[in-house]
This record gives structure tokens, sequence and C-alpha cells, in this order.
């Protein structure tokens, strides 16, 4: 009998406690050690033995003149290994359950007859000695027993203090927040399934198709030093693999819900206009099942798995729309099927086949909605994706593997404005339809991938290949109806007459024009008898976008890479390698934009060649210390988003009136009255305002530099940690826009300080991260176009990250309860807040961009920011005010500090009996987000010319939710 140990362990710089084990299997594990007799000599020729009682495979390698071994390509779960030399000698039979990217040494004595034995569960060490940087693996137990809001399991990934979330609708379209790495881009990720590439080609900011958590065996975050076999990720990687069937037939269902009945919508809420009036919490009904089995006992099976989600969401807004009213909530219904086939086979000894097939099909609404912009300036979507997959891999020798893997899938993404109504843009609101009408996205792509895999005494040697080609339609249309830009909140005003002229505003200015149209009458109506015009109430621009651009985008990426993972003795570990990647889309010359600066006609970025080395150092031979390290060049992918703003906008015309200049009463209320037609006849199309997006001549593929020191011990009991520090350079060339070249540069240093510790039925862990983050601009598609104030002063624009939070602190646990079999788990989570950019909220520069900031005020100074530019703007600002009848902007004295975030939620679990049979059984759950119901507000309002200036305008989190489940096996 084995007595229970209870070790814990210290992690330093876990950076982003995601990162792979030694010798990278993108879907496998590995064993390895050393075959040795009783008096410690070496047993060359011995043969280990490893079998898979789940699936029956079994795979074997021979020691060599050294006694070591190794066995590459095992599928993860559960394998009894046995080492034994010809019929007479054998080791004790060992159980050990493998891990995704997963190097277990496991070392083997042989000096007894072969008689039955008892088989010796082994368990891992605490400390591996074989992993190079630290990681965050998560396996189906986690994601099933953690507290989970919306079963979108790549959030577990934040549970890491590295990985961030971005901030709610900062990019359209997405299911989950979009995890922002070690301070880098959204975009900068990358998600493997199953080996195969997950991205959205377009965005790049989050999976292409959706899959159910039921769903998912085991996930791995990569944020730094992955070997060279993963690449286009200059951020972080998600390394997912999926469920199979096994020999023993299993099956499961479960349902559970939201409800108003037991929900508050928190003060936020609360606090909006209208929201006594309607049910302002969410509700949510999410039901699946899953089942699996042999097809033939030890040769075939097969897993299938539905699910159903329906969720009515409640989204505030605090801008004023038609109505006039400041803020309120609108309910946007959410739906997703999504349907999940893998079968597998083992062919022969050694050939193992995978086949998957699996769809989604979802209805997304409530995008762009939040702060400033009301419902009707929103989009909803409707998206769609099919995929085929397969893989088969050989042992074509003990020494020699081969994983080949294919791939097609084809998506739809379909993007719409709540309305078709003429847009208005104002200080205090956003409502009418966008510009960006609708987009219609059709992508198919096909990979290939290849790896071969030799190991040869203490090395394994792996060299791939890996090609994805892609074609996608892109189609765009613009409001039919045109968008206003107001500078005041208050109302037209164009006098009693109702008809100011272009010389009277050249008379007096911005002064009441005296317009009484007939003496000592209320000619329009609104109590006021011989009113005067307002000139500056008038609309500053009107813009109509004319054109149904469109593009079609084929590229086909390449990449090879060759990698070498050396175990140098006893002690040291090496990995290290090589990869290049070549994307072939280029953009034509013919979309070069008249300009002074050279510009379009990029052609293809061939010199993306990354070298990396990671090591791993045990210093004693206990193992229970370890020194882990490396550095190297990370290439993202080219992001096809970029190039296709150039291409699809590429001959669209602006149309622009000026009626504020030229005295024309023209705004939203006329244009629905005559009709559009009647309007553009008197538009302006000037040839220098054909709007022609372009590339620099130059369109490099983003990359970072990166390198790092950590050390990683088993404490058992003492606790001494070493910090670990990550400095992290990222340097990139983003696509151009507009005739203006872009260039972005960042720049990451962390501090990562980690600790876990294991019992016999509990277990937790904690993640801190001290950071900066750094970079020069925002994200030039998020949320719209962005430009900076001054594009000839690009290094001027450098300032903290929009990521950029200094502290984030992670505790996660799962424990048993004392009382009647209950189980609790829980995740906390504390983060600096992010910084936000102070603006004057209008167009300073005429480039029809409102995110100018004021004289002397660098970018994202937030809290920090000096008053005397921001009460200018504002001194300036209640000069129109006080003309347009608008109470004035009070003096800023101080900006307050934007709320921290903090959030706790909690699952509590019971497990009851149903049945009598293997995988029978149930459980009922209740999980509680944001059990303290705090507030955690965000963005702030960082317009200078808003009467919320400093303030939360939305909600970083939800309010107190609680949610109930049951779970039933077969």
């Amino acid at each position: 009998m084995r007595r229970a140990r209870r070790p814990c362990c210290i992690v330093l710089v876990l950076i982003l406690s995601g990162v792979p084990a030694a010798r990278s299997q993108t879907t496998s594990a590995s064993i390895t050690g050393t075959v040795r007799t009783r008096d410690g000599g070496a047993v060359p020729g011995s043969l280990v033995q490893a079998r898979s009682a789940a699936t029956g495979a079994e795979r074997s390698a021979i020691a060599d003149a050294g006694g070591r071994y190794r066995i590459d390509l095992l599928p993860p779960g559960e394998w009894t290994v046995l080492a034994r030399l010809g019929d007479a000698l054998a080791s004790e039979p060992r159980t050990v359950t493998l891990h995704l990217q997963q190097t277990l040494v496991l070392d083997f004595e042989i000096g007894s007859a072969l008689t039955e034995n008892v088989t010796v569960s082994a368990e891992p060490p605490v400390v591996d000695p074989a992993r190079t940087t630290g990681e965050l693996r998560v396996g189906s137990e986690i994601i099933e027993d953690l507290p989970l809001n919306g079963r979108a399991f790549t959030d577990l990934a934040l549970i890491d203090g590295s990985v961030l979330p971005s901030t709610p609708g900062e990019f359209l379209g997405e299911r989950a927040p979009v995890l922002l790495a070690n301070g880098q881009s959204g975009r900068a990720n990358s998600f493997l399934v199953d080996g195969l590439d997950n991205n959205d080609l377009t965005s790049g900011t989050a999976l292409n198709a959706f899959f159910s958590q039921q769903v998912i065996k085991e996930f791995v975050v990569m944020t730094h030093q992955f070997a060279p076999e993963f690449g286009r990720a200059g951020g972080g990687i998600l390394n997912i693999i999926t469920e199979q069937g096994t020999n023993v037939p299993t099956a499961s269902a479960f349902v559970q819900g939201v409800s108003r009945r037991v929900n508050a919508p928190g003060g936020f809420i609360d606090s909006l206009p209208g929201t006594a009036r309607m049910d302002d919490t969410d509700s949510r009904l999410t039901t699946g099942f899953k089942m699996g089995g042999p097809l033939r006992h030890d040769k075939a099976f097969y897993f299938l798995a539905y699910e159903h989600q329906a969720q009515d969401a409640v989204v505030p807004f605090t801008g004023v729309g038609r109505d006039g009213v400041a803020g309120g909530v609108v309910v946007e219904p959410n739906r997703d099927d999504n349907l999940f086939l893998r079968t597998d086979f083992n062919l022969t000894g050694s050939q193992f086949l995978m086949l998957r097939l699996s769809g989604d099909r979802r209805r997304n609404g409530g995008l762009n909605i939040g702060g400033t912009d009301t419902p009707e300036s929103g989009f909803h979507l409707e998206e769609k994706d099919f995929q085929l997959a397969a893989s088969l891999n050989s042992i074509l020798s003990p020494v020699l593997l081969n994983e080949a893997r294919f791939f097609v899938g084809t998506s739809g993404f379909d993007q719409f404005a709540n309305s078709g109504r003429p847009g208005v843009d104002r200080p205090s609101g956003t409502f009418g339809g966008s510009n960006l009408y609708r987009q219609i996205r059709d992508e198919d792509r096909v990979q290939l991938v290849d790896n071969l895999t030799w190991t040869t005494g203490a090395h394994s040697l792996k060299f791939g290949i890996d090609v994805i080609h892609s074609r996608t339609r892109i189609g765009t249309r613009f409001n039919p109806n045109g968008n206003f830009l107001y500078e005041t909140d208050a109302p037209f005003e164009p006098g009693d007459c109702g008809d100011l002229n272009a010389s009277d505003v050249t008379t007096y200015g911005d002064n009441p024009i005296p317009c009484p149209g007939t003496v000592g009458v209320d000619d329009d109506g609104d109590g006021v008898i011989d009113e005067p015009g307002l000139i500056r109430t008038y609309p500053e621009v009107f813009q109509l976008i004319e054109g149904e651009p469109s593009a079609q985008l084929d590229d086909t990426a390449f990449a090879w890479f060759a990698q070498d993972s050396w175990r140098a003795g006893d002690r040291l570990v090496l990995d290290y390698g090589l990869r290049y990647d070549l994307s072939t889309f280029v953009l034509p010359k013919g979309t070069a934009v008249p300009s002074s600066i050279p510009n379009g006609g990029a052609g293809r970025d061939t010199d993306n060649f990354s070298p990396r080395l990671g090591f791993a150092i045990t210093p004693k031979r206990n193992g229970r210390f370890v020194i882990r390290g490396g550095g190297g060049l990370f290439y993202d992918k080219l992001v096809l988003g970029f190039p296709a703003v150039a291409a699809i906008t590429s001959g669209t015309q602006i149309g622009l009136l000026f009626p504020q200049g030229e005295a024309l009463e023209i705004t939203e209320s006329v244009v629905e009255q005559v009709g559009i037609d009647a309007i553009k006849a008197g538009l302006v199309f000037p040839p220098q305002l054909v709007l022609r997006f372009s590339t620099g001549t130059r369109l490099e593929t983003p990359y970072t530099t990166q390198y790092n020191l950590g050390a990683e011990w088993d404490l058992n009991p003492p606790i001494n940690p070493m910090p670990r520090e990550i400095p992290r350079h990222a340097d990139g060339t983003v696509g151009s826009i507009a005739a203006i070249v872009t260039e972005g540069r960042s720049w990451y240093s962390g501090l990562n300080l980690g600790y876990r510790w294991r019992g016999k039925d509990s277990w937790y862990s904690a993640s801190y991260v001290l950071s900066r983050a750094e970079d020069l601009g925002p994200d030039p598609l998020k949320g719209g176009i962005s430009l900076p104030p001054d594009s000839n002063n690009i290094p001027g624009e450098r300032g903290p990250s929009d990521t950029d939070r200094r502290h984030n602190l992670v505790l996660v646990g799962e424990t048993h309860l004392p009382w009647l079999g209950l189980r609790v788990s829980g995740v906390a989570r504390l983060a600096s807040a992010p910084p936000f950019n102070v603006t004057t909220g209008q167009d300073e520069n005429l480039d029809g961009i409102t995110t100018d900031r004021p004289p002397g005020v660098r970018r994202n100074t937030g809290a920090s920011t000096p008053l005397e530019p921001i009460n200018q703007v504002r001194q300036d600002a209640n000069v129109l005010r006080q003309e347009v009848g608008l109470p004035p902007l009070p003096s800023v004295t101080s900006i307050p500090s934007p709320p921290k975030f903090a959030q706790v939620d909690l699952r509590l679990s019971r497990p009851f009996p149903w049945g009598d049979h293997h995988g029978g059984g149930g459980e009922l759950f209740v999980q509680v987000f944001n059990v303290l119901n705090r507030f955690n507000g965000g963005p702030i309002e960082g317009r200078v010319i808003s009467p919320d200036f400093g303030r939360p305008i939305g909600q970083l989190g939800p309010p107190r939710t609680i949610e109930a489940g049951l779970k039933i096996g077969f």
C-alpha cells in the first residue's frame, strides 16, 4: 500500500502558464527513459511495450546501447508500460496517464523472472525535468469542474495571469473575449484543433469554428518559447485535442440555464432609463449530449456530440438615441447549434487513422452596442462552419514515425446593420445605420501537414511541412442613406425662416443668425417667436459612400521546420530548431494610391526564418529543482483583414456635403422625407476623395523577439520564490490604410510568479503577473479604422498599450466539502485597470477620425493626463454650448483612477449514483458568477467634451449571475 503524498510546487515565471513540453507533440505525448539492471547497468536491446486498454493500441521501442528508449506519438490517456528482455526477464508493469505535449521520463529496472505482477500506478513528477518552459495544461475534468460562463472553454486560458481578455465589443463578432497574451494584439494568437489550423484567416482574433466544451479532451496554452513545430503566432497558441471513443460505451446528457427570476441586473443597469419596465437580466438555456464507444473492439471507435445554446442577452448602453433618452438596455437573442462526430481506427499495428466531421451554425445580436453606441447603430451576424479533418499516424520503424494530416473546411460570415436609416454621430450618442451596412464573407480552405520524427540515441529530431490554401470572398455594402456628423448635441436649428444663406455665415460667424421668417410668428412651432438660426447645430459633414466593393483573396501559406530535442545527459535538455514561413498573398500594383509616399503593389515577405532555443537544467539528481529558459524569433500569421480592406475598397466613391460650411439645410430628417436620390444630385465626388486603400511597398509579417529565464521547484513544504523576468520586444509591419503607410511596434516585459498545490482530493494554484506593455497605437481595424493624430510622428505615439494591466492575480482551486458529498471550485481574479485614451472627441485634423487628443497630451495617459489642456478644450466647447443653449461643462479638477477589476466565480456540485454500469452517474451543480456582485466598470469615457468624461460607460463583467444544471451519464 502506498502512502498518500501531498506535493506542492512553486513555479516561477509561468509566463502565461502555457507552454508546451520540451518535445513538441502537436496532438500526442511521449515516454522516454532508461532500462537498467538491478545493479544499474544498461540493458541494450530490451523491449519496452506500451498498451492502451481504452483502445487496444500497442506501441513499442527497443533500447539502444545505453539502455535509452523512446516512444513517441502516444495519444493522451492511460497507458500500461512494461520493459522486458526476451521471454525471461521483465520489469514491473506501470500504469501512467499521459497528457497532451507531455514527455514522461519513465525508467525501468529488469531483474526478475516474468511472472504474474500487480500493475503499479506511476505518478508523474511534480516538477517535470524534461520541459523547457512553463505551461498551462487544461484537461476535460478541469473544463467540466470549474465555473465557466457561457461554456466557452477558451475562457479557461484566463486562469493564467499572463493572458488577459479584451474589452467587450473591441472586436466585432467574437463569441468570447479575445485573448491577449503577453501584451500582444488579439490577432497574434493561433488556434490548433487536432494539430490543424483553426484560425479565422480574415480577422485573426479567434477560432474559425466553434467546438462545444463536451468534445474537448485537453488543451495547452503556449505563450513563449514554443518549439519550431508551432508557428503563425507572435502572442500565444491554444493547442486543442478532441475526445475520441474507446472500448467502453458511454453516453451523457446535460441541461443548464440562467433564469431572470433568480438574478439581479446590478447597479449599472438599474441606473439606466427604462429598465424598470422590462426584464433586465440575461436568460440562457443550454442542452446537449455526447456518446461514444467501439464500432469494433480494439479496432474502431466513434464519438458523437451535439449542443444547443439559446440566450437572450441584456446589452446596456449609455448613448443618447433618436428619442433623446440617455442610455438603456436592449435584449438580443443569440442562438447556436453545434454537431461533432469523430471516428478512430487502428488499421494495423503500425497505422492509426482519425476522421472528424463538425458543423456549427449561430446567430448573434448586440454587436457594436455599448457606451455611446445605441442599438440602432449596432449589428447582428449569422455564421456557419463545416469541417472535415483527417490524420494518419504511421510507425515506419521503431525510430521513424510519420504524421500526415488533412483538412478541408468552408465557412460563411454575414454581418448586418440593425438599421438602414441615415446614421447620426453626435458627441453624446450614435444612432441610425452604420457606414458599414453589410459584410458578407465566405472562406474555403485546404490544409496539408506532414511531420517526420526520427529518434537516434539521445536525440529526437522532427521535420515537417505545412501548407494552407485559402480562398476568401468578401463583399461589402455601405449605408444607402449616408451618415451625418454633428459637433454638438443641440438640436438642428435653422431659425424660423428655415433657410440660412452662406453669406450670413460669413457675416455672423458662429453667432446666432437673424432669420425671423414671418415677423411676430412662431414659424416652426417650437414655442420661440422670430427665432435666429444657429449654424453650429448644422451637420459638419454628410457622407455617402457609393459602390458595392468586393474582392477574392487567394493565399497559400507555406511553412517548414526542423527541430531537435536533445537529452544531453541526465540533467540537461536542449530544444532547438529553425522554422520558415511564407505567405504568397500579394496586392496588385493597381491598388496604389496617388501619393508622395510610395505604396501599393506589396510583394511577398520571403525572409521569415525563426531560430529558437530552449533549455532545462536539473542541478540535483532528485529532480525537484529545474532552471528553464531560452529565446528566439516567432513570426505571426499575415492577417488577411488588412490587405482585404485595401482590396475591397479600391475605387469606392465617397460623396461629401458640408451643410455647416455651406449653410445647407440637409439633415437625417430631410433624407428620410425626400429620399436619398434627391440628395445625390447635390453631392460632389472630387477625384481626390476616391477611396483606395493600399499597403506599403513592403507587406511584412509581424514577429516577436523574445527571451525568458525562470525556475520551478517542488517545495514540500517551504516556500521561497525566485523571480524571473521575461523581457519581450515585438516588431512588425501592419497593413497600410488610405494612402498612409502604417507600421507598429510593441514592447512587453513581465515578471511572472506561480504557485500550485495538489492533494488527494483538492488542488489550487495562483498566478501573478507584474508587466508593462507599450506600443505605437491601437489595432487599426479594431472597432473601425483608426489613424494617429500626426502620421509624421509615429514614434511620438509610443505609450501604454490598450492591453496594459500592470498587475494581474488569478486564484483557482477545487476541493471536497465535508457535507453531503459536495464539491466546490472557484476562480478569483484581481487586475489593475487598463489605461484609457484622452481625446477631444472631435476631428481636429480633418482626417475623418474623431480620436484626436488635446495639444500636449500623449496617448493612453488616462488619470495622469495634465488638466490644463483638458480644461482648455472644455472652455472652447463651452462657448458653443452657450450659443446653442446647453449647460456648460465644469472644469476638471481631478481625473478618477479607473476601477480595478475584481471577480469571484464559484461552482458547487453534488454527484449522485445513476445506474450500476460504467459511465453511470449524475451531477447537480450551481454556478455563481461575480459572487460579490461587484460592478467592474469599463471602458472609460475618454472624450473631454463628454459630461461623462473619466467615468465607466459600460461593464467588463456580468452582475451576479446564478446558473443551475444537471448532468446524467448512461
